[in-house]
């Protein structure tokens, strides 16, 4: 028996190219094939398109600087703060196991806390605010609102921070020394009991 020889279209190393389709049923597929393949690139342009025309991306929102800032007490504003710290609301987690359940903790919210608010500022003649301390000092809480303001660019108004019931509970002068040439610096640690954002789109 004669060993059967491979075509040489069909040895390796070798460009397989596929037979061309005659007749009318070949034209018929070929055109078939013609349709199908124009479809599918439609679809896939008009898919990136979509794409790239369809997705717009979010304004990114602006950001304000946290050195332009003012603060109000009672709607006074108060010039002159280097520094403004404790804006901050926390709230207890109470935790709990129900019924029999002793491998599982529960938790619910408890009270909720503020501050407390720290004002900083170069020392000066005006003594306002040492007035309100001493006002704590001899028994009379003397409660205010406080408005801490955050400024664009133009000096306007762009977020409120509003602290509700405040009263300050110490006052400290900064370490004085004579090898630093910085101003003094007075502090007032205030206490407060409710805290409210109020933003220009609110």
């Amino acid at each position: 028996m004669s060993r059967r020889r491979f075509h040489k279209s069909f040895l390796p190393n070798r460009k397989y190219t596929a037979p061309s389709m005659q007749g009318k049923g070949g034209d018929i597929l070929n055109k078939k094939i013609l349709v199908i393949a124009l479809v599918i690139l439609v679809v896939s342009g008009a898919g990136a398109i979509f794409m790239t025309a369809g997705v717009i991306a979010p304004a990114r929102p602006q950001v304000y600087g946290k050195y332009n800032f003012v603060v109000e007490i009672d709607g006074i504003a108060q010039a002159g703060f280097r520094e403004v710290e404790g804006l901050n609301a926390t709230v207890e987690v109470w935790e709990y196991r129900e019924g029999t359940e002793q491998t599982t903790v529960r938790l619910e919210p408890g009270v909720a806390r503020y501050g407390p608010l720290v004002l900083r500022w170069g020392v000066t003649q005006n003594a306002e605010l040492w007035s309100w301390m001493e006002q704590t000092l001899q028994g009379n809480i003397e409660r205010k609102n406080i408005s801490v303001i955050i400024l664009n660019q133009k000096r306007e108004e762009v977020v409120r921070y509003n602290l509700e019931d405040a009263w300050p509970s110490s006052f400290n002068v900064d370490t004085l020394d004579s090898q630093d040439s910085g101003p003094a610096i007075e502090e007032l640690v205030i206490q407060y009991e409710g805290l409210d954002r109020v933003g220009s789109l609110d």
